[in-house]
């Protein structure tokens, strides 16, 4: 646990800092797509602590939302739908052509992280807030992976855009996300009973709005910042307020 932690902190803060006021170096681009297998070992670690350790079924959940998510991407790329007309540049490959693995391994970051933070007691309720949870950074990330080329939007077919980003694809985002929250038992909500697990669990989702949102300055991508920063205090506010409720009921 400790040493996935300490790569994925690691790994963001030299990135961040060689994108904010550098540039990656050529021989180093794969270092971008391992950065999102970080990312989704580290909310998938988090979320074994949370639930008591390994499972194998926790493993197959997790193996299904890379593999169908990876598949979604490639039909999206193919065909336009559901996300719209978009195709990767070789930034996130490990090898040339075709859907980058990684995108797998982010999604799998992004739904074990949602179901980490939502404090719904209904999978209804559940499906909202992690599908607002995926919208919200989507709302981030999108548009700085555009300016940054990790992959390229085309305006074939669509019905308005925010920062050259199809409305349909921040529309499949929450619909995708809301309904692969189906397939995680509720007992994800003992997470909250946890501190320290949900402290870090709010961190990691704070620390990729904070990657994502000084991205989004360099680029002078100002709806994107202030969603960034949004994002980052609305979690703290809600940090604090179950700190204060901790000590309230000791």
């Amino acid at each position: 646990m400790k040493a996935i932690r300490y790569l994925f902190w690691c790994w963001l803060v030299i990135g961040l800092t060689l994108m904010l006021f550098y540039r990656v170096p050529e021989p180093l681009g794969f270092s971008n797509g391992l950065f999102l297998v970080f990312f989704a070992l580290y909310a998938y670690t988090l979320e074994q602590k949370a639930l008591g350790g390994f499972n194998r079924t926790m493993a197959f959940r997790a193996l299904f939302v890379g593999v169908f998510t990876f598949v979604l991407e490639w039909v999206g790329t193919e065909t336009g739908w559901p996300f719209g007309h978009y195709e990767y540049s070789g930034t996130l490959r490990f090898w040339d052509g075709g859907v980058p693995v990684a995108i797998g391994f982010a999604w799998i970051g992004v739904m074990s992280s949602g179901v980490m933070l939502s404090s719904a007691r209904t999978k209804l309720g559940r499906a909202v807030q992690v599908g607002a949870f995926a919208l919200l950074f989507d709302l981030v990330l999108d548009p700085v992976a555009f300016a940054q080329q990790f992959w390229m939007w085309s305006k074939e077919g669509a019905f308005g855009t925010y920062y050259g980003v199809p409305l349909q694809n921040f529309i499949a985002w929450f619909l995708t996300a809301a309904l692969l929250s189906y397939l995680y038992p509720l007992r994800h909500q003992h997470v909250r009973a946890v501190p320290s697990i949900y402290r870090e669990g709010t961190r990691l989702y704070q620390g990729m709005h904070l990657m994502f949102g000084l991205l989004a300055f360099k680029a002078s991508l100002w709806g994107p910042l202030l969603t960034a920063i949004a994002a980052i205090l609305w979690l703290e506010g809600g940090l604090r307020l179950d700190r204060s409720k901790q000590k309230q009921s000791i």
